[in-house]
């Protein structure tokens, strides 16, 4: 099978999102886009998420959401200060879990960049990991919560890099 073959199937099994009418998101095949059901199992989804996908199989769920600011707020508010904030109201609740910081970090999304941080986290005696992330679009702000078992975190990084360098913003203007 040629290169072009290999790729056009890897395609072929990718699905779509777009969100906000400004990022697209595309995801491979295993995962699907989660139901109020699905969302009301997990406590916390209680802030209702624009946008939430989950691959049982790979025990992954990533969710995003976003919040239109207001420009000059925009302006000021950098992603990394975000993702501050984000760790500081995350690690409080999840303390009761076991929350451990694995440090903040950069990761490019579409192009942009992005700010966050890593953590792992205990439930049901299973050892979970997260990555919370902050884009801006504009004035808008996109925040990027993963999930996924901690024993599978290499294969999980991977996919996540997959997602993100695939994804695409709508151009402005």
């Amino acid at each position: 099978m040629s290169l072009a073959e290999v790729l056009c199937r890897k395609e072929e099994a990718m699905k779509s999102s777009e969100l906000n009418g400004e990022l697209t998101l595309s995801y491979p095949d295993g995962f699907h886009v989660m139901t109020e059901e699905e969302l009301r199992k997990h406590k916390f989804f209680e802030g209702a998420p624009g946008f939430s996908i989950e691959d049982p199989d790979r025990h992954m769920i990533l969710s995003v959401s976003w919040r239109q600011a207001n420009p000059f707020v925009a302006m000021l508010a950098g992603t990394a200060d975000v993702a501050r904030n984000m760790e500081a109201r995350i690690r409080k609740p999840m303390a009761k879990f076991g929350y451990k910081s694995e440090g903040f970090l950069k990761r490019e999304i579409g192009g942009k960049e992005a700010d966050g941080f890593r953590y792992s986290y205990e439930v049901q005696g299973i050892g979970m990991s997260g990555e919370s992330l902050s884009v801006k679009n504009g004035s808008c702000f996109y925040y990027i919560h993963s999930y996924y078992r901690t024993a599978l975190k290499e294969e999980s990084l991977a996919v996540l890099d997959e997602i993100f360098q695939n994804a695409g913003w709508k151009e402005e203007g």
